[in-house]
């Protein structure tokens, strides 16, 4: 099957980003939000980016909608819905009245698996795909596509081309808490946790040794104030709930702490940085009064460095094994969801002399509070 008419869930930064994309690629394209100013927001903020590239006239192919069933015709519908789980679901149950016997949905599927949505919902199983796609929508080119033992081939397959047809790589993945790029993300940030809590460091040279050493466009705390400090907890939480509470993914303390003051990152100014314009402009203050042994020690950045993607490698090797993914698949993810140069593969056999786990000194275990 072939797609060419675009439903989309949501007009929010997500939602209002993909509907850009696919009307720039020539589709048609409606975008549903019950909340009328929000999609009176999405709509100019669309219309002002194609008029800013002279592509005002495809502007007729978009349309705004308030009404569930105005999505009858549409050969996919795409979920951009930022909802706890229980609105979502009741969202889809109205969702599934009207939508065509050949039309696919696509859930969004970054942090709870799949299976989880569609309790419930009575959502037809053979049509239902995840989609996670990565922020920024328009410039990140990583797309991972979550499918079910029950998900048909026609409907994948679809789905696939869709997202090869506006520039995107799919990655296919087997549902899962996290899926590959989430569930990596726990263990980075909290390693870069655990290093700051132990003293080796301020988060500036921390995020600088891991830049250095692995050329990377960003450090942890740099990642975790882009994406927020709160929505960063929650995902760590409901992982480490999903996975059994396994200790390697314990939540941070810290981080809540952080969270409990609105120190939650770019977005209020303030997290393990100070940001005005979204750019860094100081280091937090208050952070030695949260963590105890804050730069209490000067760390090689090649020891840092190794400290923070050791605990990525072992997790991407437990996740392998758990959904059958290929190393393949795993660096192609992290790579362009974190613009990495090298996957972590790739960085454990290039670096693999950093890599050997040194003892443990008395140091490192220090009581961080």
């Amino acid at each position: 099957m072939e797609i060419t008419a675009i439903g989309i869930m949501g007009a929010n930064t997500l939602g209002t980003g993909l509907a850009e994309v696919f009307l720039t690629h020539g589709y048609q394209v409606r975008v549903y939000d019950d909340f009328k100013d929000s999609l009176n927001i999405a709509l100019a903020k669309i219309r002002w980016s194609m008029r800013l590239a002279g592509k005002e006239d495809l502007m007729a192919n978009m349309e705004g909608i308030q009404d569930l069933s105005m999505f009858k015709g549409a050969d996919i519908v795409i979920e951009a819905l930022n909802r706890d789980m229980e609105e979502r679901r009741a969202t889809f149950s109205k969702l599934k009245d009207f939508v065509e016997p050949g039309c696919v949905i696509a859930a969004s599927c970054a942090v709870s698996p799949l299976k989880a949505l569609l309790e419930n919902t009575e959502l037809p199983k053979e049509r239902t795909v995840g989609f996670h796609f990565v922020q920024p929508v328009r410039t990140n080119a990583l797309v991972e596509l979550v499918r079910l033992d029950s998900t048909r081939d026609e409907y994948l397959d679809a789905a696939m081309n869709l997202l090869r047809k506006i520039g995107k790589t799919p990655v296919m993945v087997k549902d899962n808490p996290g899926q590959i790029v989430e569930r990596l993300l726990r263990p980075f940030i909290l390693s870069a946790f655990k290093l700051l809590e132990a003293g080796k460091g301020y988060p500036h040279e921390i995020d600088a040794a891991f830049k250095e050493v692995g050329q990377m466009p960003a450090g942890p705390f740099e990642a975790a104030d882009f994406m927020g400090l709160d929505r960063d907890y929650k995902a760590t939480q409901d992982i480490y709930e999903a996975l059994g509470r396994p200790e390697r993914l314990t939540p941070s303390a810290m981080e809540l702490r952080l969270v409990q003051y609105g120190q939650l990152g770019r977005k209020s100014t303030i997290g393990f940085y100070i940001y005005e314009n979204g750019v860094i402009v100081g280091e937090n203050p208050i952070l030695s009064n949260v963590v105890k042994y804050l730069g209490l020690k000067k760390v090689p950045k090649e020891e840092i460095f190794a400290e923070l993607l050791r605990p990525v490698v072992e997790e991407a090797r437990i996740l392998a094994s758990e959904i059958m993914a290929s190393e393949h698949d795993i660096e192609t993810a992290v790579k362009l969801a974190l613009n990495w140069p090298k996957g972590p593969f790739a960085y454990s056999r290039d670096l693999e002399h950093l890599f050997v786990k040194k003892a443990v000194s008395e140091f490192d275990k220090l009581d961080p509070y």
